[in-house]
């Protein structure tokens, strides 16, 4: 419906006295917000198609070029090109490819950057002579910084591979670290707190992940989770917890602020390390570096998943205690998953399918009534305070 002719309709309803005049002053802002939105939705739908047809324009414009004219440019770029190639092949005679694919990335992340801020900056603009009307549709500049932040990632992980150690050499491998994950930790950390971006912090906790996995599982298999080590993982993901635990604390009462963001995501990510660690040890033990085929140590497994059930359990009693959904969440989920690898996995084949209903079953009442002995024990405190 046309804003004109909804202006006609409050019009006559106010008279009819069927709305009142500040009920018509309200829908008419509205439906004026509304057409201005679908406005804009249309310029969004004219940049897409836009973008696609100039791809296909740009590589049909390329097979119309003459093909002289194209050994020529190739020519160019190959005397320009040659010099850079035999330096590269000099720093690195085996990673050669990867330097030079390293150092185009982050050419790319440079260029991406730049475009992005440019095109924030002017959204801002955008949003100020557009007043009320929130337009994320014209906010290109996060995906610019988000596509630079991939490129980045890409660059660090060539620079890896360029001082990979030789595995064939038949000796024994000493730098096993991947140094340039660290360096791309502490790199999208910075922009993280510059530029208060919480998908900066996300590339920066990958790295850090990628740091624990290859560090302490094989180099070579390029692991992403330390499954050879997981209490090195589970020691992270303490210290990821902690560090949002102070982040929360350190803006309790201001969610909007980029500091209590910065914590919650330290939370969820330092829950997946955790929970992520118990069950590789719930199924293959905790012994670091145990690489043997045969089965772990029976004690070692039910301490593992002892351990395993306790963070479970203790997840989902601290978010029914602090109503923090996230713990809760994270408790159920990986207590569900527990359940399944030690019942089925050891108990339900050794003592049978009754014996471990009964136990799970007894287990499930138990931690209802425990939850719900929290959840009156919270409701009497706070009434009497009420009563104060």
């Amino acid at each position: 419906m046309r804003y004109r002719k909804l202006l006609g309709y409050l019009k006559k309803w106010q008279a009819a006295g069927l709305i009142t005049s500040q009920q018509v002053e309200n829908i008419a802002v509205f439906g004026k917000a509304e057409a201005r939105r679908q406005f804009l939705r249309l310029v969004r739908a004219l940049f897409i198609l836009g973008g696609i047809w100039l791809v296909f324009g740009t590589i049909a414009a390329f097979k119309l070029l003459p093909l002289e004219l194209l050994r020529v440019l190739y020519n160019a770029a190959s005397i320009l090109v040659t010099p850079v190639i035999i330096l590269a092949e000099k720093i690195s005679p085996r990673h050669h490819i990867e330097l030079l694919a390293g150092i185009a990335c982050l050419a790319v992340w440079g260029a991406l950057h730049w475009l992005g801020l440019l095109l924030q900056k002017r959204s801002v603009a955008q949003m100020t002579r557009l007043s009320d009307v929130w337009v994320p549709e014209l906010r290109l500049g996060r995906a610019s910084l988000v596509a630079g932040y991939v490129f980045a990632t890409i660059a660090f992980q060539c620079f890896n591979e360029v001082i990979r150690p030789d595995m064939t050499a038949g000796t024994q491998l000493i730098i096993l670290f991947p140094w340039f994950s660290l360096l791309g930790g502490l790199f999208f950390m910075g922009i993280a707190y510059r530029r208060k971006d919480e998908i900066a912090l996300l590339f920066s906790i990958g790295f850090i992940a990628q740091c624990v996995g290859l560090a302490t599982a094989y180099y070579y298999a390029t692991y992403a989770i330390g499954v050879s080590m997981p209490t090195t993982q589970m020691m992270v993901g303490v210290l990821l917890l902690f560090v949002g635990m102070w982040h929360v604390e350190k803006i309790r009462g201001q969610e909007d602020h980029f500091m209590f963001m910065f914590g919650r995501t330290y939370q969820w990510t330092g829950l997946i390390f955790i929970y992520l660690s118990l069950w590789v040890m719930s199924l293959w033990g905790m012994t670091s570096g145990n690489v043997s085929l045969g089965l772990p140590p029976t004690t070692e497994l039910w301490l593992a998943n002892i351990l395993f059930i306790s963070a479970t359990l203790g997840a989902m009693f601290y978010g029914a205690s602090k109503e923090d959904r996230m713990y809760f969440n994270f408790g159920i989920t990986f207590f569900i998953i527990e359940s399944y690898t030690v019942f089925f996995s050891r108990l339900w084949s050794n003592f049978g399918t009754a014996f471990g209903s009964i136990a799970l079953g007894a287990m499930l009442i138990a931690t209802g009534y425990f939850l719900r002995h929290l959840f009156l024990k919270r409701v009497s405190a706070t009434g009497r305070r009420s009563a104060v």
